[in-house]
């Protein structure tokens, strides 16, 4: 499977220009860390958890330190899409922001991380 990457976008990209590089580091680690908690896919390099990533997830907005993934409409009608909300969730903390949303296609509004995550 050739990787693909979902577009990145930020606010104020242009005077900010690290924005940008944060998005792309937080992608590198969600792929990192689907490797390691899913299994290799039987048709690919890749691991089955990042084969939904790169399938459904088509762009990472920072939004002033709040991450927002634009997912597919079957992402967000999936159980995946709680493995994927952990997973972004842990690797954009790594840039020392917390805040996550979804923006799923065909919905007017975004979906918060506490509305997407299972209460522990």
């Amino acid at each position: 499977m050739e990787p693909n990457e979902p577009v990145f976008t930020a606010y104020d990209a242009e005077d900010e220009p690290w924005r940008i590089a944060r998005l792309i580091r937080t992608d590198g680690r969600v792929r990192e860390l689907m490797r390691v908690a899913t299994p290799e896919a039987s048709d690919s390099a890749s691991s089955v958890g990042e084969q939904v990533w790169s399938s459904h997830v088509s762009r990472l907005h920072d939004e002033r330190g709040v991450l927002q993934a634009s997912i597919s409409a079957a992402l967000g009608s999936s159980a995946w899409l709680s493995v994927i909300a952990l997973v972004l969730s842990r690797a954009w903390n790594g840039e020392d922001e917390g805040e996550v949303e979804f923006l799923v296609e065909g919905e007017p509004l975004p979906w918060p991380l506490a509305a997407v995550l299972p209460q522990l």
